[in-house]
């Protein structure tokens, strides 16, 4: 049985399955939008989940693999590496301090790391010389939230030795050695730099190691009990496998996470990356995606302001007028954020509808997909 057969059959079994025991079903639509990329290996396995903002799950689909050599259907208690989204952690952290009075997003970041006043701008540039300049005004937390700083997406250090091999001290030290490409505010360019900076900040104004903050202010108190910089061997063992057609387009390839060093599991070696170092479970995310609906709170617990989730909703990239805000991607009339293998959590301020779609894809449709899943999951939404 090929695989667009066998990612069919699976739908097919899991909705009728659903249906007998009351479970939220599989909705036919996003099966039917989704095969196409089954058919061509472009997808070995992925999840959708469509819920509201009162956590009522009104589709849940299981499609095709996790892991293909094995045979192995995809499960919702699968682990994923979620990568870019680990931003939206970052983003809300500041915000939970703005919210306690401790940090502005207008504050110079060399307020709180005095080092990084030193940074330049590159003012001219050519194979013969490079002219710096000093910035014409400080960059700011909300610079570097938005990707408007002029930092390049990874510091010198991450690229000579891996993106988590040092501490958030030592990254967002090495950040000044730069330059910045161009003034503070004056363009948008996406990367991981100032997401790496805002956490060392939030290490030093919390008083506490940046993952220690997470567990403590959001894993924890959201029952986001698999998401973590450092799967363990029981959950790397439900690691998702990363998937894209063979070169002859018959079959699946299998790929890797080479952002991230390995083992995965070894925390004295390993760092947290807050650009893209986390993994989690669909259970996870919806979690904080239903935080995210319910405007900062969720099960009597207020976790941001009204006013901290306006500034996460809305778009904060300056003249520059990308659809960005501080950690967050706005798409749509939709915020959240997506990874790079095509992991996705998205929520209707509007609506309250809350979308996960959690995949492990190594070809560059999973943005295609994320997107048909999306559209498809808005009409099928009751309203």
């Amino acid at each position: 049985m090929n695989a667009s057969l066998v990612a069919f059959a699976l739908g097919v079994t899991m909705f009728a399955a659903a249906a007998a025991d009351g479970e939220p079903p599989a909705s036919p639509e996003i099966a039917a939008a989704l095969q196409p990329y089954f058919d061509q290996y472009k997808l070995a396995g992925a999840i959708g989940v469509v819920a509201d903002r009162t956590g009522r799950i009104h589709y849940r689909n299981l499609m095709g693999y996790s892991d293909v050599e094995a045979k192995r259907p995809i499960r919702e208690d699968d682990v994923f590496w979620v990568a870019s989204m680990t931003k939206m952690f970052a983003g809300a952290s500041i915000m939970m301090l703005v919210d306690e009075g401790k940090v502005s997003l207008d504050d110079p970041v060399s307020k709180f790391i005095p080092q990084l006043g030193r940074w330049m701008v590159v003012e001219e540039k050519d194979p013969s010389h490079v002219l710096l300049k000093p910035p014409v005004r400080p960059v700011t937390i909300r610079h570097i939230l938005s990707h408007t700083s002029g930092l390049t997406g990874m510091s010198e250090l991450q690229q000579a030795i891996g993106s988590d091999r040092t501490p958030l001290q030592a990254r967002a030290l090495s950040s000044v050695t730069g330059p910045l490409q161009w003034q503070p505010g004056d363009k948008y360019a996406y990367g991981n730099q100032g997401m790496n900076i805002a956490a060392r900040i939030v290490e030093i104004v919390g008083g506490m190691p940046y993952e220690q903050f997470l567990q403590a202010r959001f894993f924890d108190p959201l029952g986001m009990s698999e998401t973590t910089f450092w799967p363990s061997e029981q959950q790397v063992a439900r690691l998702v496998g990363a998937y894209g057609p063979s070169k002859d387009k018959t079959g699946y390839a299998r790929g890797g996470i080479g952002f991230l060093t390995k083992p995965l599991s070894d925390r004295e070696h390993r760092y947290p990356e807050a650009g893209g170092g986390l993994f989690s479970t669909t259970h996870d995310i919806l979690r904080y995606g239903l935080m995210l609906a319910n405007d900062g709170e969720l099960d009597g617990r207020r976790y941001l302001s009204h006013e901290a989730m306006n500034e996460l909703r809305k778009e904060q990239t300056g003249t520059t007028k990308v659809n960005y805000s501080l950690g967050y991607h706005l798409r749509n009339g939709m915020f959240g954020h997506d990874g790079a293998y095509g992991t996705d959590l998205s929520v209707d301020p509007k609506t309250g509808m809350v979308a996960v779609f959690m995949v492990q894809c190594t070809s560059g449709d999973q943005w295609a997909a994320r997107d048909l899943f999306l559209k498809t999951a808005a009409q099928v939404f009751p309203k």
